[in-house]
């Protein structure tokens, strides 16, 4: 069964994801868009991961085959490049072949809709209904597709870095910034290199601009894990003002501050929402997924707004934004996106607005974020864990929803999101157990007064999670 989750249709290469699956998503979204007559040419992009290119192929002749006409990159480029294109020529649909921040043995398919909006649940939903009833899968080669003007070779990257460079202050220039930037084998390379000639950054290094299905054999997520051994090092060798990093498909962004400390991205969504408030005149309440610090909140509090909470995925976080006119959004995953910019999170654009922060203010970054923490009057310790399961996850989340944990300390209150559960303690204190829509992973996440307590409810967390998989892989 095919099964679209908060990031798209994912899977193993060669397992999940094969030529059979991307041909029957094509020819169910084909299937729809036939029956609603929707705009055409759907654009589809592909980034570096083995095969993305093949499926973006793929993909395209069946949409050929079926009559319906196609704009196909012409070479790999970041998700929000697809995005902004299905925006800005108000076309129903966008196509990007990618699993996002995954091992490289994954790919995937994530999909847009009108105004580049990742697609919602109603619309995956029914994507798959009429997947699992699709007849006959009809192809047209991309030579003959290509004759008939059926599919047409696009590109908009120098369009996408306008949309970028309009929220960019041109008091960047002249600058004496240095910045290291890690490309993870990706294609963030594809806008973050032009912008960063363009923006006039004094001196901007890249290391892994290469293009490696593999990703060195490393994840290609610019988490804290990731960026704290070579990359740190370089940082600090290099007495680089921070470091930059970005996932494999250009929408998560990491960053090692000047003293090598990993910021993460909690930090650089309450950083900018600060900045942009504070030091721009912007005005606008915040919006975050349920796995994000309460940091936000007390930001967005004493600057007078509202934090606004979704359940996780960012189609939920945009689409709070446009119902409240929100001024940014994200996701302590590594995304964001503000008011007037694309409806979707990007890292590049992400990365922009923190070289201007950090230009303009004329701080070390890791004053600035210490400036933003006492602003807020923070002092919590966020801590984040996983657990591979190895059972059906529906099981799981009826047990947890029907029994959930007990902690050694009292709950205020207990939400269920979807595939989340989160714990509300006293003193703003919170636990959240996800289970993810991409891989088998408990994601677990706790933020507490200080280390300890937060160790202690995680450790109180994985021992429940661990009894629960056990109770349900014995039924």
């Amino acid at each position: 069964m095919i099964h679209f989750g908060t990031g798209g249709f994912r899977g193993v290469i060669g397992d999940d994801f094969t030529r059979e699956n991307v041909q029957l998503c094509a020819q169910g979204l084909s299937n729809i868009v036939l029956a609603d007559h929707s705009k055409q040419p759907i654009i589809i992009g592909f980034d570096n991961r083995f095969m993305s290119d093949f499926a973006a192929r793929w993909f395209a002749e069946v949409l050929a085959g079926n009559g319906i006409r196609v704009y196909l990159f012409l070479s790999p480029v970041p998700t929000p490049c697809v995005m902004s294109a299905t925006r800005d020529m108000h076309h129903d649909y966008g196509v990007m072949v990618t699993a996002s921040h995954n091992p490289f043995y994954f790919n995937g398919i994530k999909l847009f809709l009108s105004q580049g909006f990742d697609a919602d649940v109603a619309f995956t939903n029914r994507l798959e209904k009429v997947v699992s009833e699709v007849k006959e899968v009809k192809t047209l080669s991309l030579p003959e597709a290509k004759k008939l003007w059926l599919i047409q070779d696009f590109t908009n990257t120098n369009i996408y870095l306008t949309h970028i460079k309009r929220f960019i202050s041109p008091k960047i220039h002249n600058n004496h910034a240095k910045i290291i930037y890690d490309n993870m084998c990706g294609v963030g390379v594809v806008g973050l290199e032009p912008l960063a000639k363009e923006l006039g950054i004094h001196q901007f290094d890249i290391v892994h601009a290469e293009h490696d299905a593999f990703f060195s054999f490393n994840l290609p997520n610019p988490t804290e894990a990731m960026l704290s051994g070579d990359f740190r090092d370089k940082v600090l060798s290099g007495h680089y003002d921070c470091g930059l990093a970005t996932d494999s498909d250009g929408d998560r962004l990491g960053i090692i501050d000047e003293k090598g400390n990993y910021v993460s991205n909690n930090e650089i969504l309450a950083s900018l929402y600060y900045y942009l408030v504070k030091y721009k005149d912007m005005k606008g309440d915040i919006v975050k997924n349920c796995a994000t610090s309460i940091l936000v909140d007390k930001v967005a509090a004493k600057l007078g707004f509202k934090c606004h909470e979704v359940d996780v995925g960012f189609k939920n976080i945009t689409a709070k934004m446009k119902e409240v006119d929100a001024l940014i959004g994200g996701e302590s995953s590594g995304g964001l996106t503000v008011r007037g910019y694309l409806f979707g999170k990007d890292s590049v654009f992400s990365s922009a607005l923190f070289m201007e922060m950090m230009i303009l203010l004329n701080k070390p970054v890791s004053e600035i974020i210490a400036d933003v923490k006492k602003f807020a009057d923070y002092h919590y310790s966020f801590l984040e864990d996983s657990l591979i399961y190895t059972t059906e996850s529906e099981p799981l989340i009826a047990y947890i929803d029907q029994h959930p944990p007990v902690f050694s300390r009292p709950l205020v209150r207990y939400e269920h999101f979807t595939r989340n559960f989160k714990f509300y303690f006293d003193n703003d204190c919170w636990m959240l157990i996800r289970l993810s829509g991409t891989e088998p992973t408990f994601r677990i996440f706790a933020e507490m007064e200080n280390d300890q307590e937060a160790v202690k409810c995680v450790r109180e967390l994985k021992d429940y999670l661990e009894q629960v998989e056990m109770i349900i892989g014995g039924k």
